[in-house]
């Protein structure tokens, strides 16, 4: 292998009919490439696009598209003495990566008895929770332990909740490996005892502190349920009211439950102020605290105006867009900005914009989908020009915490827009995240563990840790330019920001999982990797 020559592919394959592009580090323009079959045999030959450089690559990147082949098998590109590593091209290469990270919600569940070879394990924090601040108790069970922690987070599980149901409108008929529906359930279950008796939601149950690296049932200490936050319970509203459709057939009673509960949170959020998330000084674990909740008060008001069809809701989902939207930018902070539409745990609007045009049917103003769609075409052209610019075709321009799962977020966008609109790029731009996080990055990793050639082995994930071996089927968070851990500032000095990932245990600025972050990708190889 050349040192001055490396070729990034998707490690999990290509579809025959798709468009299949590899990254070559150290290439030239026209230079050659050939496409190997696994006898040795060129199958197939083209000539590299002129190098592009970005920030985040930090380096010149040529592409190589060889599209136009449509042959099946293993192959491998090479060009001089460097060569990829094997790649099948083929139907069906994806099912076995879609029910891994969906089983990854299984395999995550709290409060009951866990069956999965290495990863069994008896009812893990079971006890009963102190309510912070009140003297009183609560008894919750169940939900996702959220990351590479055991807390559980209304607001994480909201997001993962209707990313999850999103991917089941793609694959629920198309694939029944895995019921989504009875997973997401068991989430929504635990979401209801997370509701006070006034409508407000408690933000988190969690220990006090962080546990160390053990299994989840050998976390004994003290769980405390963390105040009601304005987040929590319009997320709550949100996610409940759009699930609630899901179930009408097969469980009409917990339908009527979740609606139920969802208005029962919108009568609170509609009485109350902004009660903004902060830990208390006695609470160490995950905060999730959001400074502008405007966009989770419009996702709970849209999502419940599609169920219930109350005008007064959309009118205020409508009101709180406007106003939101005519606030000034603080030009001290610009990345508070008072409205955008985005997919994340911290902004929820474009979900409740995303409800709005799928039931459009039940909008007579239809000034109101225009507005919208045109408010998604914006930003998916917005993003379309990174990624034309791009070195490996990632949609940012800064890698943050939580990359790849804030790729798999701007690869939404795009498909939505695509969807909106019909224009083929969106999609093309949207599959060059899905390729990026398996295997079209610079570091050659396919960043879903258990998958591909050379994938994350060490992640911040404590069952994985407490057993010495790596749960398969997780996103790692991803390149994180900013050093945020002591792992990172050791290891990580002078990288450029797609190279500002270390796969070591330490490192959860980089190297941590969430149910957020996969929850997304599962939508995306539902719209990619299955159709």
């Amino acid at each position: 292998m050349s040192m001055n020559k490396s070729i990034f592919i998707n490690q999990i394959g290509y579809k025959p009919n798709s468009t299949k592009i590899a990254y070559v580090r150290g290439g030239l323009k026209d230079e050659v490439f050939f496409i190997v079959d696994n006898k040795g045999v060129s199958v197939y030959s083209g000539k590299l696009n002129a190098p592009v450089e970005d920030r985040v690559a930090g380096e010149p990147i040529c592409t190589a598209d060889f599209s136009e082949f449509t042959g099946t098998g293993e192959y491998r590109i090479c060009m001089d003495e460097a060569a990829s590593s094997v790649f099948p091209i083929g139907n069906g290469l994806f099912d076995d990566l879609y029910y891994s990270i969906l089983n990854y919600f299984y395999l995550s569940r709290c409060g009951e008895n866990i069956e999965g070879e290495d990863w069994s394990h008896d009812a893990c924090h079971t006890g009963i929770a102190e309510i912070y601040g009140t003297g009183l108790t609560k008894n919750v069970q169940g939900g996702w332990h959220d990351a590479g922690d055991y807390g559980r987070y209304v607001v994480a599980g909201a997001k993962t909740i209707m990313d999850l149901l999103l991917a089941y409108e793609v694959s629920g008929t198309k694939f029944n490996r895995f019921d989504i529906l009875k997973e997401v359930r068991f989430e929504l279950e635990w979401m209801l005892q997370m509701q006070r008796d006034d409508g407000a939601v408690y933000h988190k149950i969690s220990c006090y502190h962080f546990c160390p690296f053990i299994l989840p049932q050998l976390e004994t200490d003290k769980l405390v349920l963390a105040p009601v936050s304005t987040a929590a319970t319009a997320d709550f509203a949100g996610c409940l009211a759009y699930a609630a459709q899901f179930y009408e057939e097969s469980d009409k009673a917990f339908a009527e439950t979740l609606v139920a509960a969802a208005i029962k949170a919108q009568d609170y959020l509609d009485t109350h102020k902004d009660e903004l998330y902060k830990n208390p000084p006695e609470i160490t674990t995950g905060g999730y605290g959001d400074w502008n909740v405007m966009d989770e008060r419009y996702f709970a008001l849209c999502s419940l105006y599609v169920v219930t069809g109350k005008k007064a809701y959309l009118k205020k989902a409508m009101e709180i867009r406007k106003t939101a939207m005519g606030q000034p930018i603080d030009e001290t902070a610009p990345w508070k900005r008072p409205w955008i539409d985005a997919f994340s745990w911290g902004c929820v609007s474009a979900y409740g914009t995303e409800i709005l045009l799928k039931n459009q049917d039940k909008i007579e103003d239809k000034t109101i989908i225009d507005d919208l769609k045109n408010a998604i075409i914006k930003e998916a052209d917005r993003i379309y020009a990174v990624v034309e610019k791009s070195a490996f075709g990632t949609g940012f321009e800064r890698a943050f915490w939580g990359s790849n799962g804030h790729v798999s977020d701007l690869a939404h966008m795009l498909l939505l827009a695509n969807e909106l609109t019909g224009n083929n790029k969106y999609y093309e731009a949207a599959k060059k995240q899905f390729d990026y996080i398996l295997g079209c990055n610079p570091l050659n990793l396919c960043y879903v563990t258990g998958f591909g050639k050379n994938t994350v082995q060490n992640p911040h994930h404590r069952p994985s840790g407490a057993i010495g071996k790596c749960m398969p089927g997780m996103l790692a968070g991803g390149p994180a330019e900013g050093l945020m851990d002591e792992v990172a500032k050791k290891h990580l000095q002078n990288k450029a920001p797609l190279q500002s990932f270390v796969d070591l245990q330490g490192s959860y600025s980089t190297n941590e999982v969430a149910i957020y972050w996969n929850s997304p990708f599962v939508y995306l190889v539902a719209k990619i990797g299955l159709i």
